[in-house]
């Protein structure tokens, strides 16, 4: 990549604790199997990913006080992630993710707990962010509450805003801010929770009209094995996915993010922005960790053959 392009990225950290069965899921009782302890979250994710995509990034987040806070915050260190811009809340414990995979090593079950990105954390930070910030692009997640998401919006009203919905009943606090969207990431079930439109025979058409309807400059809904349905202004195109063995899904969605900011960095066209995505979340479901550290440009392009 030929000059650095820098994001912000306001978004959560976690602390991710993954388990793997060895058979197929057997419910109410206890499986037998593998746990993975490491750093995530829909935001550091993200801003891990482009890091490792040649982004200069600034990742604000929320951390506590207590050990594993200590822990994401020295990861995000290590990774090269300026967090100069994060807050450290005092007397809060690290927001954290428990995930159970199926024999599939897709997810079967989440917990999220999250308490520290509640309205009054969020809106502090929000409060003590620069008045500007250097950076081409925003990018967005909905672990922050809506009213933050309306703030950060009105505080850098000139910048190209890139929005992951991160899960279904979080998706509705991004409805306000459709409009000023440039980039929307979502999946089917976000879509359909967002705009309350079900998809019926797989029409999946009206779920991007009505974003681009909204305001939405580029919108993208990845619909797992039946891959992505994506548009811009008049045009809808839909992608098959790209076969991959696959380890693990957590993250896989972040890195789409990432591939999608990527390729848009280099001024493609929404059909290789798409494809860009896709080949991003290949990478990242071929390990056990959230983030591939094999995640690059030039890994990007060897998936998609060039």
């Amino acid at each position: 990549m030929e000059g650095q392009k820098k994001v912000f990225v306001l978004g959560a950290s976690n602390v991710d604790i993954i388990g793997y069965p060895h058979h197929k899921l057997i419910m109410y009782d206890a499986n037998p199997g593998d746990m993975k302890i490491s750093a995530g979250g829909v935001g550091r994710n993200i801003a891990h990913n482009l890091k490792l995509l040649g982004f200069a990034v600034n990742l604000a987040s929320l951390f506590g006080d207590d050990p594993l806070s200590k822990y994401l915050i020295k990861n995000c260190q290590e990774n090269g992630l300026n967090i100069s811009t994060s807050l450290v809340v005092k007397n809060q414990t690290a927001s954290s993710f428990i995930a159970i995979l199926d024999h599939s090593n897709d997810l079967a079950l989440g917990i999220s707990a999250m308490e520290i990105y509640n309205d009054k954390n969020a809106l502090k930070l929000i409060k003590v962010l620069p008045e500007n910030i250097d950076a081409h692009y925003v990018v967005l997640e909905t672990n922050y509450p809506e009213k933050a998401l309306q703030k950060i919006i009105e505080k850098y009203p000139r910048k190209k805003f890139v929005l992951d919905t991160v899960s279904g009943p979080k998706a509705r606090r991004s409805l306000k801010i459709l409009d000023k969207l440039y980039i929307l990431k979502t999946n089917l079930l976000e879509a359909q929770n967002l705009s309350g439109i079900e998809v019926k025979e797989n029409n999946y058409d009206d779920l991007v009209k009505y974003f681009l309807d909204k305001g939405v400059k580029k919108v993208f809904i990845t619909l797992g094995k039946n891959g992505v349905v994506f548009g811009e202004k008049d045009m809808i195109f839909h992608k098959k996915p790209i076969p991959t063995q696959i380890v693990n899904t957590i993250g896989a969605g972040d890195s789409f993010v990432a591939g999608l900011v990527l390729a848009d960095s280099l001024s493609m066209n929404i059909e290789k922005m798409a494809r860009f995505g896709m080949a991003a979340a290949s990478i990242t479901v071929q390990s056990k960790l959230a983030v591939n550290p094999e995640m690059s440009y030039k890994n990007i392009l060897s998936v998609l053959g060039n």
